[in-house]
C-alpha cells in the first residue's frame, strides 16, 4: 500500500490537504453602547463602562460559518533495518545486539488559515491585532520530527527502545485512565476531524525496556516493561490552546461569569471601555482591562489587565522541571494472561511522573515578580496595582486609564504517583464480545477551591479514581453492508471522594462533581466493496445531558487517492459549569472538514 522498499530501507508516507469550517459561533448584534465620562469636579474625570455587542449562535445556528483550517501536511515514516544477525550495516559484529531497526516519523505542515484570516477566529470588539510573521510561524507552521527511535533486540526475550516515542499501555479507547505519560496536545487541532490520537499525543525522549518472562503457575504471555524519561518535561497536560483567542482550536472551558475577577474589580473590559460577555476561554480579550469603581455613582478608572503571569514559585520543585537526570520520570508495567475463563489479560501499571500540576493565586509573590520594577501596590493576595504603567498601550481618547492591574499566580510542578490496572477478556462462549477494562487511582489530583482558609492560594490536592468498562463486537447487519459492522461501547466513571469545598478544574472556572459519568457508542462500516470506510460515534455526558455526534468517512478513489469528509456536531444542554468533558460548552465549535490524501 504506499510503502517503498529498497533493501533494508523502507518508507511509508502520504500528502494531505484539509479544509474545515466551524458553524454555531454566531455573529454580533448591533446593540453596543459607548463609554461615558463623568466630571464630578473641574479637574477630575471618571468613566462609566459601556457595553459591547452581544453574540448569537449555538449548535443549530447555520448562518455564520468560520474558516478554521486550510492545512497542507505530509506524513513520512522511514524505517531502516540496521542490524541483522549481530551485524551492523552487514559489516561489523555488535556482539550484544541481535537485531535492530531505526524508525522516524516526520510530519511537517502549513495551515493557510492564519494567512487568509489575519485575526484568526477572533470576534469583534476584542482589540485583536493582526498576526505578526513570528506568530504565524508559531501557530501555523510546524516542522515536526515527531518520533525517532532505535528498536534494539538483544535476545528473543529482551529488547529496548531508545529515542523519542509514545507509551500506550491502556486498553481503553477514550478518556483512558492509564494513558498518562504522553499528554494530549490539542493546540493545533483540538479534538476534531481527521486528527488521530497518535497525532495528538506528545512524544517524549525515553528509554524503554521489555523482557518476556516464561510461563508459570498456569499463566502465559508474561511480560515486564519499564521506562525512564531522563528529564524531558513537555508539560503536565493536557496541553491546550488557551492563551490566544485568535486560535480556532481554543478550548471552550468555563471562565467565570465574565463580571468579576476578585471583588470589587470588574474585568472583561475592552480597550474601548466596554464590558464584554466573557464566559468561556474563547471569549478572552486580546488586551483586557479591569474597572475599579473609585468615583461617585459607580464611576471609576480603567486598568490594563494583562494575562496572568505564572511565577514558577512552586513548592517542589521551585521551577519548571529542567531537562536533567535529577528530574527524570519512571514507569513500569507487568502483563500476564491469567487462567480465568477463556483467559483474562491483565496489566499492573505504576507511574511516577510530572503530571497534573497545581496552579493558584500567589500567596507570597512580591510585586517585583511581575518584572515591572518598583511601584507596585499590593491590594490583595497576589494582586498588585501599577499606576501610570500601561501594558496594553497608551489610553484611547475618551477612555481614561490609570495604570495596570496584575494578578500573579504560582505553579506547583511535582512528580505524582499513578497506579493503573488495565486489560481485556474475550467471552467467546456467550456473547462473542471482547471486554476491556481500565482503572486508575491517583492519590494527588490538582483542583481549585474557594476554601482559602485551608488553601490560601485557592488550589488543593485531592484523590481521584477512574473506572472504564468497554466492549467490542463485529456484527453482521445485512441492511447496512455485506461486511461486518464493528461495534464499540464504553462507559467511564470518575470519582473524587474527598474533593475540597467547591472544587473546580485547574486553570478555568466551574465545579467538579464527586462522581461523573460518560459513555459513547461507535460503529465502523466498510461500504462499497470496502472502498468507503465510515465511522460514527455518539458521545454523551450523562450528568449534564450533553453530547456530540462525530462521523468520519474516507473513500478510496484509486490506489493512491483518498477523499474524506468529517463532521462533529455538539448537542444537548449548553453552558453547564459542571461539564467535566466540555461537551455542553462546545456548541459554537461544530465542525465540517474535507480531506484529500495522496499516498506515496
Amino acid at each position: 500500500m504506499a510503502t517503498i522498499t529498497q533493501g533494508d530501507f523502507s518508507v511509508f508516507g502520504f500528502f494531505e490537504t484539509r479544509e474545515a469550517g466551524h458553524w454555531g459561533e454566531g455573529g454580533s448584534n448591533l446593540n453596543s453602547t459607548p463609554t461615558k465620562l463623568v466630571h464630578p469636579t473641574s479637574t477630575s474625570t471618571f468613566a462609566v463602562p459601556g457595553i459591547a455587542a452581544t453574540k448569537t449562535g449555538g449548535s443549530y445556528d447555520f448562518n455564520h460559518w468560520d474558516l478554521a483550517e486550510a492545512r497542507q501536511l505530509a506524513d513520512i515514516r522511514p524505517d531502516y533495518h540496521m542490524i541483522k544477525n549481530y551485524k551492523f550495516l552487514g559489516r561489523f559484529d555488535t556482539f550484544l545486539i541481535k537485531d535492530a531497526d531505526f524508525f522516524a516519523f516526520y510530519r511537517p505542515w502549513y495551515d493557510a488559515e492564519g494567512t487568509l484570516k489575519n485575526k484568526g477566529r477572533v470576534e469583534p470588539f476584542t482589540d485583536a491585532m493582526n498576526y505578526t510573521h513570528r506568530e504565524l510561524q508559531q501557530e501555523y507552521f510546524k516542522n515536526d520530527l515527531r518520533e525517532y527511535y532505535a528498536q534494539l533486540n538483544f535476545t528473543d526475550n529482551f529488547s529496548a527502545r531508545v529515542g523519542k516515542q509514545q507509551i500506550i499501555w491502556s486498553e481503553a479507547d477514550a478518556l483512558s485512565g492509564t494513558e498518562v505519560t504522553n499528554v494530549v496536545n490539542s493546540r493545533w487541532h483540538g479534538v476534531y476531524g481527521a486528527e488521530s490520537a497518535e497525532d495528538e499525543r506528545t512524544n517524549l525522549r525515553m528509554i524503554k525496556f521489555n523482557y518476556i518472562l516464561p510461563d508459570f503457575f498456569r499463566t502465559a504471555n508474561n511480560e515486564l516493561e519499564a521506562f525512564i524519561i531522563p528529564g524531558d518535561f513537555q508539560g503536565a497536560g493536557p496541553i491546550q490552546a488557551q492563551t490566544d483567542p485568535r486560535n480556532p482550536w481554543v478550548i471552550p472551558a468555563a471562565e467565570g461569569t465574565g463580571q468579576t475577577v476578585a471583588a470589587p474589580f470588574i474585568a472583561s473590559i475592552n480597550q474601548a471601555g466596554q464590558r464584554m460577555r466573557v464566559q468561556e476561554v474563547p471569549d478572552f480579550l486580546s488586551k483586557p482591562m479591569a474597572f475599579i469603581p473609585l468615583g461617585p455613582g459607580g464611576s471609576g478608572d480603567f486598568f490594563d489587565l494583562p494575562s496572568t503571569i505564572v511565577t514558577g514559585i512552586g513548592r517542589n520543585p521551585p521551577k519548571t522541571p529542567s531537562n536533567s537526570l535529577a528530574h527524570s520520570e519512571f514507569g513500569v508495567r507487568y502483563s500476564s494472561l491469567l487462567p480465568i475463563g477463556n483467559g483474562l489479560q491483565t496489566s499492573l501499571i505504576y507511574l511516577y511522573e510530572y503530571r497534573d500540576e497545581e496552579i493558584g493565586v500567589s500567596c507570597n509573590c512580591p510585586a517585583s515578580a511581575a518584572n515591572l520594577g518598583p511601584g507596585g501596590i499590593a491590594i490583595g493576595r497576589g494582586v498588585f496595582l501599577f499606576p501610570g504603567k500601561f501594558l496594553h498601550g497608551r489610553p484611547r481618547p475618551g477612555v481614561p486609564k490609570a495604570g495596570s492591574l496584575i494578578i500573579l499566580t504560582q505553579r506547583d510542578d511535582r512528580r505524582n504517583n499513578f497506579f493503573g490496572l488495565t486489560g481485556t477478556y474475550y467471552d467467546k462462549d456467550l456473547t462473542d464480545i471482547v471486554y476491556r477494562y481500565d482503572v486508575l487511582y491517583q492519590p494527588d489530583h490538582a483542583v481549585t477551591t474557594t476554601d482559602v482558609v485551608h488553601n490560601p492560594g485557592g488550589q488543593a490536592w485531592t484523590e481521584r479514581a477512574r473506572f472504564i468498562l468497554a466492549g467490542d463486537r463485529p456484527t453482521y447487519i445485512p441492511w447496512i453492508s455485506k461486511q461486518h459492522t464493528f461495534l464499540t461501547a464504553q462507559y467511564v466513571n470518575t470519582w473524587e471522594p474527598d474533593r475540597p469545598t467547591n472544587a473546580g478544574p485547574v486553570g478555568t472556572s466551574g465545579k467538579e462533581r464527586e462522581i461523573t459519568n460518560f459513555a459513547f457508542v461507535s460503529a465502523v462500516n466498510w461500504l462499497l466493496n470496502g472502498q468507503l470506510t465510515t465511522g460514527n460515534v455518539v458521545l454523551w455526558d450523562i450528568d449534564n445531558n450533553a453530547g456530540a455526534f462525530t462521523t468520519t468517512n474516507v473513500y478510496r478513489y484509486s490506489r493512491n487517492v483518498l477523499f474524506g469528509i468529517n463532521a462533529q456536531w455538539f448537542l444537548g444542554r449548553s453552558g453547564r459549569y459542571t461539564d467535566a468533558f466540555l461537551l455542553s460548552r462546545q456548541q459554537r465549535f461544530n465542525e465540517l472538514e474535507f480531506t484529500f490524501t495522496y499516498e506515496i
